[in-house]
């Protein structure tokens, strides 16, 4: 099988959110035949090569799951499971975010684990459940942790493969919590609706126009430094009826969080602060993921830069995995083939030529990084 065939059986298996066990074991196998041997943490899939220096360690982190494919009758281009190559790139679901991530860190273990010997410890990690709630690379954080690793290791750096075409590179991103906002009210006729008291429909809509106010403020606050200003987007709302004339009880609406890391709980607290003036009640759908961020001058960086020219460098005002190994010590990167902008869209593509260049990019970094060479 050619190098990039293994790059179409990844996309030909659907691993949505939460089914990413096939994909798995066909990454343990296609590393077994390399003599590597990927172990289970949990659900995530992962490889440790033993350096000669065992006080400093490298974490490449890459997820296997994708996003639904949405109406597959408008994939114009071979579908989203067919891999199908046409005028150098590939099509389908995952090709950019971020199956070739994965391809190029699977390529890269091979060739690592063939060398005698590697001047530093390496991680390789293919987690689950990015694209929901982080819970992979936070399961693999909290096992790094609490196994002593996190501690045993000096110094940490990390390379998560994620899509920035190979020019830029993100050294941070912003937090999210995805809340839930629920408020019991006064039932009753439409006619007389002076005569209730409490309107939960009314009293949400105010919480949203509370929350409007509270993002001119946190702008003025947080005056865009690479990061915007956290924001709280009203995303969906409901209140039922059996009735047109019945003023509905209940009313239920969700909210996405975004935090920057000098404003993260705290940002939090706010929203619920103005919730409880108002009697709403919160809960997180998910458990919420940090903000990620490595200072600009950190030594990998600083390692980008004198390898890559014209490296562009810049943060996501989006969520990743990064954050739960910031919290650990580790400084980490978002860097890898693929395009950004073609992510969860329709007929998403890769450039071969881009996947071909990763791995020869991630073995220079980290060689630099881990014998300190320039």
């Amino acid at each position: 099988m050619s190098l990039i065939g293994t790059l179409q059986d990844l996309v030909r298996i659907p691993s949505l959110s939460g089914h990413e066990k096939q994909a798995q074991e066909y990454i343990k196998a296609n590393l077994g035949k390399s003599h590597l041997k990927p172990f289970f943490q949990g659900e995530n899939l992962v490889v440790h090569l033993e350096g000669q220096d065992r006080t400093r360690a490298f974490i490449f982190n890459s997820h296997v799951d994708v996003v639904d494919a949405g109406d597959e009758s408008r994939w114009t281009q071979g579908g989203p499971w067919s891999g199908m190559i046409k005028n150098g790139r590939m099509y389908g679901r995952g090709t950019s975010d971020m199956k070739a991530g994965v391809w190029a860190s699977m390529e890269l273990a091979k060739r690592l684990g063939q060398k005698d010997h590697l001047p530093c410890d390496l991680w390789f990690t293919y987690v689950v459940q990015e694209e929901t709630d982080g819970s992979g690379t936070r399961s693999f954080a909290e096992w790094f942790r609490s196994d002593g690793k996190a501690a045993k290791y000096k110094e940490k750096a990390a390379i998560f493969t994620e899509p920035t075409s190979l020019t830029s590179l993100e050294y941070g991103h912003r937090g999210n919590y995805f809340i839930r906002a629920k408020i019991e009210g006064d039932a009753g006729h439409a006619s007389r609706p002076h005569a209730i008291q409490k309107h939960a429909i009314l009293t949400m809509v105010d919480f949203i126009a509370d929350l409007a106010k509270q993002m001119k403020k946190w702008e003025k606050r947080f005056p865009q430094e690479g990061f915007i200003a956290p924001t709280i987007t009203p995303t969906a709302i409901e209140a039922k009826t059996g009735s047109p004339n019945r003023v509905s009880d209940l009313c239920v609406a969700t909210f996405d969080l975004r935090t920057i890391p000098k404003w993260d709980e705290e940002a939090f607290i706010e929203v619920k602060e103005l919730a409880d003036k108002r009697d709403i009640l919160l809960s997180l759908i998910y458990p919420s993921a940090p903000t990620g961020y490595t200072k600009p001058d950190a030594k990998i960086i600083q390692i980008f830069q004198r390898l890559i020219p014209n490296l562009e460098l810049t943060v996501s005002q989006a969520s990743a995995d990064l954050g739960f190994l910031t919290k650990i010590g580790v400084e980490g990167v978002i860097f890898g083939p693929g395009e950004k902008e073609l992510s969860h869209a329709m007929n998403e593509s890769v450039s071969i030529d881009q996947v071909l260049k990763a791995p020869e990019i991630y073995q220079r970094i980290y060689e630099r990084w881990a014998t300190g060479s320039s």
